[in-house]
């Protein structure tokens, strides 16, 4: 009798098939989904895209529905430490046994394709697995994130409850486009032929690219500062410091009004750190209230637990406070100018000690100018992927984005330099945190960045000391 495969043997199938690359299309996942039975149809899905903030409304939206009793799934990429982390029930991760168990169902059900030639890539071989998992444990929900755009995506079958797109910025662009218009028209891919969009972008480039493709296929568009709206003047207060609670997460922060088409909300609070998060969680309460009305009950409370007790790692994620050590997942210029925003307004500390990787092909530039002026010192480094960029090719942006007289936090307090002075190249993610801490004292700041893995291999490595 033959033996079952390991959890570690399963990982070792799963990303072997990233040899496969990324391929944007929908005939390989539908054909493989049409082996499975179609289990997507089974399912209410709400569907998120966005350029930034996608998982955070994933996660916020499954959070609130999870308080309101329902049985939810979520489906969100890629992950920080663990494959598990993708793929949760209820806020669990699924379990190692159920990972080998399903991948040796598709791989059976996707053997007759595979022998034509139509291999499947890791995400979309993922993708099926997950669709399956949630038909078959019967969750009432699945809000899926979308991978990479949105049209051609994965995720983009089946028929949503309700889509979101956060909102639209430049990246990924050798896929997408390098046109604002080009990206959105990816992105409102997910539209569907009389369907519901909520989104929170606001640009008109974009706005119009949306509004366009709402109509062609009459769908109806819910968007922030038309239909819905935020209020947050009482903003946050800037109170984390080196005395700020870690584990929970749950730091003392201001509260937001909602103010959907039915529903005003005063004095919310939320367990994520950041006024971006009040947007994401706008587009989260506009797409349930949609769900309210078509007959799914969803309490006040269930809306105000959800948004106290919602966690999601690797986003303003404090994970030391002496000194202070937050992780952050901002990988784009648009990511890189709220993480500079929270990193100016929203923490106390003496100097700013930025850990930073970035994928090659990314725009290091406009990273490195949003983020590196406001530090004190820049540490390079890479993480272990092929697609890192080395340190050398980093460190040619420095003296474009860190400039001898740059306007930074350091200068204005007096202690101008070579910029040379400022930035450390340190091979390997471990050793650039623990040169950090080394040089920090309880009254400074550490913030990894730069991408999902750098902060994710900074987590895994941290939380080992």
């Amino acid at each position: 009798m033959p033996t079952k495969p390991s959890y570690n043997d399963t990982l070792k199938y799963l990303y072997s098939l990233e040899k496969y690359g990324i391929r944007l299309g929908l005939e390989r996942i539908n054909a493989l989904l049409e082996s499975l039975d179609n289990p997507q149809d089974k399912l209410n899905i709400i569907h998120v895209a966005g350029t930034n903030g996608k998982g955070s409304t994933a996660a916020v939206t499954a959070s609130i529905l999870f308080k309101a009793g329902y049985k939810v799934g979520l489906y969100t990429s890629p992950h920080l430490v663990r494959f598990n982390e993708r793929i949760r029930i209820d806020g669990k991760e699924i379990p190692n046994k159920k990972i080998a168990e399903l991948v040796e169902r598709v791989k059976d059900r996707g053997q007759g394709s595979e022998a034509r030639g139509q291999n499947y890539t890791f995400f979309e071989f993922t993708t099926a697995m997950v669709f399956l998992y949630f038909a078959e444990e019967k969750v009432d929900f699945a809000v899926m994130e979308a991978g990479l755009g949105g049209r051609l995506d994965a995720t983009n079958v089946g028929r949503p409850l309700v889509s979101i797109i956060t909102n639209i910025a430049k990246d990924h662009e050798a896929m997408l486009g390098n046109r604002i218009e080009d990206i959105a028209f990816e992105k409102g891919g997910i539209i569907k032929r009389g369907g519901i969009l909520i989104s929170a972008e606001t640009k008109p480039t974009a706005l119009n690219i949306l509004k366009a493709e709402c109509k062609r296929k009459m769908a109806k568009f819910y968007r922030l500062k038309r239909d819905f709206f935020i209020d947050d003047s009482n903003k946050e207060v800037r109170s984390l410091s080196p005395n700020v609670s870690i584990g929970d997460q749950k730091p003392e922060a201001g509260n937001f009004t909602f103010k959907g088409r039915r529903w005003i909300y005063d004095g919310l609070k939320m367990n994520l750190l950041g006024r971006h998060q009040y947007l994401n969680a706008a587009c989260a309460l506009a797409a349930l209230e949609i769900l309210e009305e078509k007959g799914f009950r969803i309490s006040e409370s269930a809306v105000r637990k959800g948004l106290q007790g919602v966690f999601w790692p690797g986003r303003l994620e404090c994970i030391s406070k002496k000194p202070l050590i937050v992780l952050d997942c901002a990988h784009n210029p648009a990511g890189a100018a709220v993480l500079r925003d929270a990193l100016e307004n929203r923490f106390n500390y003496k100097r700013l000690f930025l850990v930073l990787g970035i994928m090659a092909d990314k725009d290091i530039k406009g990273i490195l100018s949003r983020l590196a002026p406001i530090a004190d010192m820049v540490i390079l480094t890479r993480p272990r992927l092929e697609r890192a960029a080395s340190l050398d090719l980093l460190y040619k942006h420095v003296p474009a984005c860190l400039p001898l007289q740059a306007v930074s936090r350091g200068i204005k307090r007096g202690r101008a330099g070579q910029y040379a002075d400022r930035v450390r190249r340190i091979e390997g993610v471990k050793d650039a945190c623990l040169y950090a801490m080394a040089k920090a004292t309880v009254d400074d700041m550490i913030c990894v960045t730069g991408s999902v893995f750098t902060a994710g291999e900074a987590k895994k490595a941290l939380r080992q000391l």
